[in-house]
Order: C-alpha cells, then sequence, then structure tokens
C-alpha cells in the first residue's frame, strides 16, 4: 500500500512535512532515560506507515548515543501500529566501542511490541576510497517526470518517471520505479536528515513489485490485496547532504509466495549515491474477502 498522505481526519491536526519533521523528532522521557516518546500521523488511515516508525527510531538512537552518526538501521514491523496511541521508543545499547556502536531500539504502544529496529553508529571518515555510482541510469529528470497527485503531503513534491497513476492495476511496466522528490525546506540537523530519507523508502516498494502484473495494484490494498511492509532496511553513504531533488530509485527483485524484496537506493539529482535501501513486503490475497472490521478511512 502507497504511504500518501491525506488532510487529517476531523480534530486532527493537517498533514504537513512540517509536522512529518515535529514527529521524527521524538522527545526524551522526562523520568526514564534511554526512552523517548513519538505521536503519528495516520492521514485518513487508522495505521502508521513503518517508514515514519524508522525514521523516528533513526532520531532515538541518535539522542541516546550522542556523538554517534547512524550508518544503518534495520527495522521488523511485527505488529501495525494505531496513529490515536502514543509510541514509546525504548534504546538499548548493543556495543559501544570506540569506532563503532549498537543499538536495539523497541517500539511499543500501551506495552505492546510494534516494531524492533537494529541500528549501527558511527564517527565519519574520511575517505580511503570511494564509489557511489546509483543505479538504472540514464533515468528521465524531474521536468519530464509526471506528478503523484496521489502523494499528497504539503511541503514535499512527489514526481514518477513514466507513470500516471502508480496506483491503477491496468497501468503495466517493468518491476522498477523511480521518482523524483523535492522538499521545501531541508531540516538542518544530521539525524533528520536521515529520518527524511528514511520516510519515503516505504511508499512506493509494494507498487513497484506489483506494475508488472496486469489486474493488480496497490489501489486494491485493503479490498481484494492484503498488502504490507515487514521489514526495511536502509544504509547511510555520508555525507548525507542534498540541496533540491532526490531521486528515489525502486527494483522488486522477487516476487512470491505471499512476498515480494525490493531494492533501492537515493540519489541527488547531480548523481551522488546518499543511501540504499530494501524492503519485504507481503502481497496476498483476501481469503475470505476483505477484512470487515477495518475502519472505512484505512481503506483505500
Amino acid at each position: 500500500m502507497n504511504a500518501g498522505y491525506t488532510p487529517g481526519l476531523a480534530g486532527e491536526p493537517e498533514s504537513s512535512m512540517d509536522r512529518m519533521l515535529d514527529i521524527f523528532d521524538v522527545r526524551p522521557d522526562p523520568v526514564v532515560p534511554a526512552r523517548y516518546l513519538g505521536d503519528s500521523d495516520g492521514g485518513s488511515r487508522r495505521v502508521v506507515d513503518g517508514s515514519q516508525i524508522l525514521g523516528q527510531s533513526i532520531v532515538a538512537a541518535t539522542k541516546a548515543l550522542p556523538g554517534r552518526t547512524v550508518r544503518t538501521a534495520h527495522a521488523l514491523f511485527v505488529s501495525a501500529a494505531d496513529p490515536d496511541i502514543p509510541l514509546d521508543f525504548t534504546v538499548t545499547p548493543i556495543k559501544t566501542g570506540r569506532s563503532f556502536a549498537g543499538a536495539a531500539v523497541t517500539v511499543r504502544q500501551e506495552l505492546k511490541v510494534r516494531t524492533s529496529c537494529t541500528v549501527l553508529l558511527d564517527n565519519p571518515q574520511p575517505d580511503l576510497i570511494r564509489r557511489d555510482e546509483p543505479a538504472g541510469l540514464p533515468v528521465a529528470g524531474p521536468d519530464e517526470a509526471v506528478p503523484a497527485d496521489n502523494l499528497p503531503l504539503p511541503g514535499r513534491e512527489v514526481r514518477i518517471v513514466g507513470s500516471a497513476d502508480i496506483n491503477d492495476p491496468d497501468e503495466v511496466g517493468p518491476p522498477v520505479v523511480d521518482a523524483w522528490l523535492r522538499y521545501d525546506e531541508i531540516p538542518g540537523r544530521d539525524d533528520l536528515h536521515r529520518a527524511v530519507l528514511a520516510h519515503f523508502t516505504g511508499h512506493l516498494a509494494i507498487s513497484t513489485a506489483l506494475r508488472p502484473h496486469p489486474g493488480l495494484g496497490t489501489a486494491q490494498a485493503h479490498h481484494t490485496l492484503s498488502t504490507a511492509p515487514m521489514g526495511i532496511a536502509v544504509s547511510f553513504h555520508d555525507p548525507v547532504k542534498w540541496d533540491g531533488w532526490l531521486r528515489y530509485h525502486h527494483e522488486a527483485t522477487f516476487v512470491g509466495a505471499g512476498t515480494a524484496h525490493i531494492r533501492g537506493q537515493i540519489s541527488t539529482e547531480s548523481g551522488r549515491l546518499i543511501a540504499s535501501f530494501t524492503q519485504d513486503a507481503m502481497i496476498r490475497s483476501f481469503e475470505r474477502g476483505p477484512v470487515t472490521d477495518m475502519p472505512s478511512e484505512a481503506r483505500l
């Protein structure tokens, strides 16, 4: 299912990129050390995007281990999170050495585990050698890409190469999707840079996996298709800085047995590779039709 945001439900704050930055910036618990508290934005859906929780986990680990930079983060989404219930992030150091540190971030709601994230941190080093060539080149630039109106979020612009509606079951193409993103404002802090980059890794992977298959698309999610990201891994390639457009390159390398594996890269418009990611997703049909007790706001 695509993670597009729509205006909040009645009584809820309006979805925007500014609000997402506030959500990523989890707050320290005033009583319990290495515990952080966070909110969510489900938009019109009664579910929290896993990639939002991944971004928050990155910020929580950075705050718990100051002076370190998150190099990799691997999140396993074991249970769906409710956007109306606060999130609790507990950071447990695994090993803290002179060069590298590892930590486990356990994310709970009312004592129930929702996500488990393993984070590797280090201190950035000067290049001994460097090669950062993005995959899938050449590709049409943002001026030639199609605005993705089904992924609205004020403060962020998304354009997709060669696709008028990436959710459409009748739009068939190769298992590759390139998306261009641009933010009105880029956060100043490094940990928020990484949270922002991680956030969009969950948006188009399942659409990429479904794209070659006629009659299947993410518009059917929660109707005839049961889809969800089960795990996302992201690796950051310093320096994680950009100005202007970002390119998210997605490639589904396997689809079968009710699952899909998608790999991707994030690069700047100038062609500098700044992060890589993978997603493992569930793609299954409803055996007895769609879930009937799901709130109507959660159905796309």
